[in-house]
């Protein structure tokens, strides 16, 4: 079984002083035999990443090792 790091380049955050940041979102940790597997794994588990209004199609993913 394989590890993997869920993340997006939507959305931003808010600095100490208010100020919007691009970032990158993290968006899970999910195991899987494949990073589909995993993936979908993810979105099962977290129905609140669709519902927010994050693309799939903008998911990316980096196997941990």
């Amino acid at each position: 079984m394989n590890k993997y790091c869920f993340f997006t380049s939507e959305g931003f955050t808010s600095s100490p002083t208010g100020k919007d940041l691009n970032n990158y979102q993290i968006l899970g940790f999910a195991s899987g035999a494949n990073e589909k597997t995993a993936l979908s794994t993810l979105l099962s588990n977290n129905s609140w990443i669709e519902e927010s209004g994050f693309k799939i199609s903008k998911i990316e993913s980096r196997k941990i090792l």
